[in-house]
């Protein structure tokens, strides 16, 4: 499954990221690989927990925590800058 990031928040290693264009989720990143806006990532985006997932554009992979996922733009943005 293939999603964008939005906005992350790099205090608190949370990523606001759209999955295909049609639902929003969010999720805690445990590993030291960044994100930034406009990052295509690939995954397992609605599995909830720990998971890898993979940045495109350098074939990395990524160790993270999905939080949640079916929701608006707007409420994901909440809830990774609270």
């Amino acid at each position: 499954m293939k999603a964008v990031v939005h906005k992350v928040n790099f205090k608190r290693g949370f990523v606001a990221y759209d999955i295909e264009g049609y639902d929003y989720g969010w999720l805690e990143v445990l590993d030291s690989v960044d994100l930034e806006n406009g990052d295509e990532i690939e995954g397992p985006f609605t599995d909830l927990g720990e998971a890898t997932i993979y940045k495109k554009s350098t074939g990395e992979s990524i160790d993270v925590f999905i939080e949640d996922y079916g929701m608006s733009m707007k409420k994901a943005f909440e809830m990774i800058l609270r």
